[in-house]
């Protein structure tokens, strides 16, 4: 099974979350799974803090050291993204669109989103880890 990283688990995995780093471990979880938008929110993050080049090196580690694969969002993705978006439309919910973007490609993955963000338990479309 595929786990998938949003912003909120992989910085503080990177910060060395023990919790979330075992979470992560667990052998039932075969691939991990890197949203583009959970990258890219990082290292916005990276860039206006005052410490990039070490986030920057830290998280390059953790990437390499665990194996994540870069997921990028391809026609299948925008599928469940327009499918998660109209779903948030329908119930009056309101995730940001990178968070739909995340959750789109845990979607298509087939996966479990670890995540500290609570917005994403309300969506029934996704397995939380």
């Amino acid at each position: 099974m595929n786990l998938v990283f949003d912003t909120s688990a992989l910085s503080r995995i990177i910060d060395r979350n023990l919790e979330l780093i075992k979470a992560a471990a667990r052998p039932e979880f075969t691939e991990l799974v890197l949203p583009l938008a959970t990258d890219a929110e990082l290292r916005y993050g990276f860039k206006y803090g005052n410490q990039e080049a070490k986030n920057l090196e830290k998280y390059e580690n953790i990437t390499r050291d665990y194996g994540l694969r870069l997921s990028c969002p391809n026609q299948e993705t925008a599928l469940h993204y327009a499918d998660l978006a109209a779903y948030c439309r329908r119930k009056g919910l309101s995730l940001s669109d990178n968070d739909l973007w995340i959750a789109a490609t845990c979607v298509q993955t087939a996966g479990k989103l670890l995540t500290l963000d609570k917005d994403f338990a309300q969506l029934p479309q996704l397995r939380l880890a």
